[in-house]
């Protein structure tokens, strides 16, 4: 087993994404997983999941915790943000694995640094991996996709939130970023008055209110354990990306989430969505989306095709993506002669 260190990039509670997903899947294998949190704790450290420990006196850390950890186990990064490999010394680390999950432009230039930096390669999608190793052919690179959280599958049907209104409801869940086709979102809106258009999801960078229209909810952030109580009552679930260089990279975690639910998917044309067919549905037009919801909305869902898409997400869990990280981990420890 090793010490696993994730630097800090967000906050535990900031949503529930990739990184909090696999270090819990690390803890419960076995590893000491150390998460560093951007707000401050009221404590030293707080175990938020078996063996996961959340800190934030990162001096206190690295002079007291981290030299007692490295007596019995290996020290590994895990991180999926470039920018960190200017932080990578002040934890000595003995091996580090770069999560490479998006392809933020911004962040590109921080790139050969921390490839150069690190043992093992990651990629969430595999537009990512062909690219990495086509830019790194000396390093390895592994496909560990997004996943379904188990907690999503097999919900049952509860009291309808009070946010949430009476009617044919049509949802995206996730960050309300500029990534959004919003022309896309707004002519759906129109195109069907009788359906609730909703989003729940932090709202990222400048986005349109959409008040002129009644139809549409915004509600906002919520906790993902809540995610449970609206999912079964959305009639179809989008993801309706522009197409940009972030967004054909992407394999969306909230696909899964939808599936694990067996709610319904339609999502614009990306690769890693179309790799989900038939369980998710893909449009390549505006015209051909509205065509597509129309139909699924003029149709009942059946119980088999609900139960065919909770069974690919029970396939695709988080379980199985840890399982395969904890490979990489053991592979790159073997390799060092650490293990």
């Amino acid at each position: 087993m090793a010490v696993i260190i994730y630097p800090k990039t967000m906050n535990w509670t900031f949503m529930k994404q990739r990184p909090q997903q696999l270090m819990t899947q690390f803890g419960a294998l076995g590893h000491q997983v150390f998460f560093e949190n951007l707000a401050p704790l009221s404590k030293h450290y707080e175990e938020v999941e078996p063996n996961v420990h959340l800190f934030t006196d990162h001096q206190g850390f690295i002079s007291r915790t981290l030299p007692k950890l490295r007596k019995e186990h290996p020290v590994v990064i895990w991180t999926t943000w470039s920018k960190q490999r200017s932080r990578l010394p002040l934890f000595k680390p003995d091996a580090v694995i770069y999560d490479c999950c998006d392809e933020f432009p911004h962040w590109a230039k921080y790139e050969n640094k921390m490839v150069d930096a690190s043992d093992h390669l990651v990629a969430t999608a595999l537009s990512i991996k062909t690219r990495l190793e086509l830019a790194y052919p000396e390093k390895p690179v592994t496909l560990i996709p997004n996943a379904a959280d188990q907690s999503l599958l097999d919900l049952t049907k509860g009291p309808r939130p009070s946010d949430l209104p009476e009617g044919p409801v049509v949802a995206y869940i996730g960050a309300w970023a500029y990534w959004i086709d919003h022309v896309l979102f707004e002519k759906l809106a129109r195109a069907f008055p009788e359906v609730n258009f909703v989003s729940i999801g932090a709202p990222y960078g400048d986005i349109p209110s959409y008040t002129e229209l009644p139809n549409v909810h915004v509600l906002g952030e919520k906790p993902h354990s809540v995610l449970k109580q609206y999912l079964p009552h959305i009639d179809v679930a989008m993801i309706p990306f522009q197409y940009h260089p972030i967004t054909l990279a992407t394999n969306p975690i909230k696909a899964y989430e939808y599936l694990a639910a067996g709610v319904r998917v339609l999502s614009t044309a990306l690769p890693e969505c179309i790799h989900m067919e038939p369980y998710v549905t893909t449009a390549t037009t505006h015209d051909d989306f509205a065509a597509k919801l129309a139909a699924m909305l003029a149709h009942p869902d059946t119980r088999e095709n609900r139960q065919a898409r909770i069974g690919y997400a029970r396939h695709n869990r988080w379980q199985e993506r840890g399982i395969v990280g904890n490979e990489v981990i053991q592979e790159v420890l073997k390799k060092k002669g650490l293990l």
